[in-house]
């Protein structure tokens, strides 16, 4: 038998022996002589005696390289006071967003070969064309990593009349959730200080998550068909530089 697991064996079942009030105090004192001794040390200690001290972090695992468990449950503010489900609940994972990107692959927002932006866009495809015919990079904002890609663009578009497909009920009552993580997503951006565009078109731009969008403190609304006023008296509009807001206000008032 190893000289380790039979010290191991006999510190076990000695300190079994003892009343619990002294085999914790017995704990706590072992803990502190052992934060007080040099780490190569204490660990050699640690060793002989099989003592496991905490996790070891995500990226400290070779089964967990990306860092996809995660840590522990947060419980949810206030649960120790409640009963049944709410009891059960646990608090959002901040972290969610970017270990799924990591899993499905970081989106590429770099810059495109001349220079132009990367554009993190919920819109229709009329919209998504016309950015990127104007030479930015247009990174598609999806559920469940939107949050995460925010983080990482240097513009966003919220098209009114593009929230559809994986975003389809965002605007309604019933699709709260979906609105929150859009939301969270342009909070996200704007704090960065990018630039949040919202185009306002279309038949659901009076919905009410359309209408919180719209009222957002944090973005620059663009209607679109609307002529752009120029900066300066002396620029001539035929000469102005097409930048987002000029691509977006030339979208047609509704999408095809």
């Amino acid at each position: 038998m190893p000289a380790g697991k039979s010290i191991r064996q006999v510190a076990r079942a000695g300190a079994r022996l003892l009343p619990p009030e002294q085999r914790r105090r017995v704990r706590r004192t072992g803990g502190a002589l052992l934060r007080r001794l040099p780490p190569p040390v204490a660990e050699e200690v640690r060793g002989v005696f099989g003592i496991r001290w905490g996790a070891h972090p995500a990226h400290a695992r070779p089964a967990d390289a990306l860092g996809l468990a995660g840590g522990p449950a947060r419980a949810r503010p206030g649960s120790a006071s409640l009963t049944g489900r709410g009891a059960a609940a646990v608090g959002a994972d901040p972290e969610a967003a970017a270990r799924l990107e990591r899993a499905l692959g970081l989106a590429d927002t770099s810059r495109t070969e001349r220079g132009g932006r990367a554009v993190g866009v919920v819109a229709a495809p009329d919209v998504r064309a016309a950015l990127a015919a104007a030479g930015h990079r247009v990174v598609p904002l999806v559920p469940g990593t939107a949050g995460a890609v925010a983080e990482r663009v240097e513009a966003v578009v919220v098209d009114v009349d593009g929230v559809d497909g994986p975003w389809a009920g965002a605007l309604d009552a019933a699709g709260v959730a979906l609105y929150l993580e859009l939301r969270g997503a342009v909070s996200a951006a704007a704090a960065r200080g990018v630039t949040v565009w919202v185009l306002s078109r279309g038949r659901h731009r009076h919905r009410l998550g359309a209408l919180a969008l719209l009222h957002a403190e944090d973005v620059i609304v663009v209607e679109a068909g609307a002529d752009r006023t120029p900066l300066h008296f002396t620029e001539d509009p035929g000469d102005a530089p097409q930048g987002i807001a000029d691509v977006l206000a030339a979208c047609p008032e509704e999408s095809a």
